[in-house]
């Protein structure tokens, strides 16, 4: 019964006793009085109400939860939709584990308190709701302390208003245990202050993956002192003065960030100030527009990131580092971009190697601002001569199909072979190929007969 129950009751678990009596009701009407007499067809009307409907409405009973929660919990399907009424704390010892399908509803501005554990796996078929009971915001879902867990396949919707470090709708706030964020949906969070999706807060062990995070004015994952893993996402636009993902003050270790697609933004894809990342094998479009600069991927002051692998187009500013920041790029590619690598407001410092920056006649493949510097090698960079430097070249890299954003070298691109081999080069590319021999410049190792990136064709 259960079982029918769910397949019938997918998307609203709640039936309302009202809807079932009309329902009912539509038994006595013109169709009904020619099968059955009058006694007949209220004694079928009684019979499927006390016999029928009745008993799915025992085992739909709403689950109902404020407080605190002191020992082990399983919010079963079969106890959707768990209603939170003000805020939940899940106590140091107690572990609760929500089961696929389970919707949970949420009173405003309401928080639940992670000082335990937390596992709420869904299914890509069947994921874990999260939501407002009403047309007001909840609050969060918040891993402190030693409070730990995993989401998994979960729709968070019209989340965070809570504060103090604590504004995204998910957080890890000084958690010293693993928090996983994975296979999850975001969507309308708030843009009229300064909330988060997801947000870190010196804490070390925080997981953001296979997610996608859906279009605003608002930022995704954001951090302070929290080396996270940020892998394998997808950021929609961002709009505003709001970066896709923000990480300061986070240094060694660093934030790793790696193989995500970052659709556009009026602001950055990625800022890292005084922070060391490893940015590997991320895809970024499309930072334009607004008042603020919008930059590929950024970084102010002490940050001394490593930028391996990525692809960075049309971007009015690919690559853009400030304020004393040192970086390091081997192996990217970036296109169409105003600016393809600025340092700029007080010195600032790069290495680029085996890098390609192309385009537009019409842009400035690097710029620098007075006493910042930068050393090229073995990099293919467009512009009115050779960029100074060991191995350099300005020639056409023949892309298979630039206007259509695939990015692999032809056969004949002076890219193939022309690549620099030592410390800090990856034995792969962009795509995961293998770099063999001489390596190439640029993100994307020449293969023979391939003429598509994986990548665009998994996310157009």
């Amino acid at each position: 019964m259960i079982d029918t129950l769910k397949k019938i009751q997918k998307n609203e678990r709640d039936v309302e006793r009202e809807n079932i009596t009309m329902n009912m009701y539509s038994l006595t009407g013109t169709h009904c009085n020619k099968n059955y007499g009058g006694s007949g067809i209220w004694k079928a009307v009684f019979y499927l109400i006390f016999f029928v409907f009745f008993p799915l409405l025992s085992i739909h009973a709403d689950l109902v939860r404020s407080g605190a929660i002191q020992s082990d919990e399983r919010w079963r399907f079969e106890d959707s939709p768990v209603m939170i009424q003000g805020d939940l704390v899940i106590a140091e010892g107690a572990d609760v584990a929500i089961e696929a399908g389970v919707d949970v509803r949420i009173e405003a501005n309401a928080v639940i308190t992670v000082l335990g554990r937390l596992d709420a796996e869904g299914a890509a078929d069947d994921p874990i709701r999260f939501h407002p009971m009403g047309s007001r915001r909840w609050g969060a879902v918040s891993y402190e302390r030693e409070g730990a867990g995993q989401l998994k396949h979960c729709y968070f919707e019209r989340g965070s208003y809570a504060s103090d470090h604590r504004n995204g709708v998910v957080n890890a706030y000084r958690c010293t245990a693993p928090v996983i964020i994975d296979s999850c949906t975001f969507t309308d969070w708030p843009g009229e202050f300064d909330s988060k999706a997801a947000n870190g807060y010196y804490s070390t062990q925080m997981v953001v993956r296979n997610c996608w995070f859906g279009e605003g004015a608002s930022e995704v994952v954001y951090g302070v002192h929290s080396p996270m893993l940020i892998e394998h996402n997808t950021f929609m636009p961002r709009f505003d003065y709001r970066d896709a993902v923000d990480i300061g003050d986070t240094q060694n270790p660093g934030p790793i960030i790696r193989y995500n697609v970052f659709w556009g933004s009026e602001d950055d894809a990625i800022d890292l100030d005084d922070c060391d990342a490893y940015v590997e094998g991320n895809l970024v479009m499309n930072c334009r527009g607004g008042s603020h600069d919008p930059i590929g991927i950024s970084g102010d002051r002490t940050s001394k990131p490593i930028l391996v692998n990525n692809i960075i187009v049309n971007c009015e500013s690919g690559i853009g580092f400030k304020n004393g920041a040192e970086i390091t790029v081997i192996n990217n590619t970036v296109i169409d971009c105003d600016r393809g690598v600025w340092l700029h407001q007080n010195p600032a410092h790069a290495k680029l190697i085996n890098t390609i920056i192309w385009g537009r006649e019409d842009q400035v493949s690097i710029r620098l601002e007075e006493g910042s510097t930068i050393d090229v090698s073995y990099s293919l960079i467009r512009g009115d001569s050779i960029y100074p430097g060991e191995g350099n070249l300005n020639e056409d890299p023949l892309f298979v199909d630039p206007l259509n954003r695939l990015f692999q070298l032809l056969a004949g691109s002076p890219a193939i072979d022309a690549g620099w081999s030592g410390e800090g080069v990856l034995d792969y590319d962009y795509d995961g190929a293998a770099r063999v021999g001489n390596v190439d410049i640029g993100a994307l190792e020449y293969a023979p007969g391939e003429t598509a990136i994986g990548k665009w064709i998994e996310f157009e």
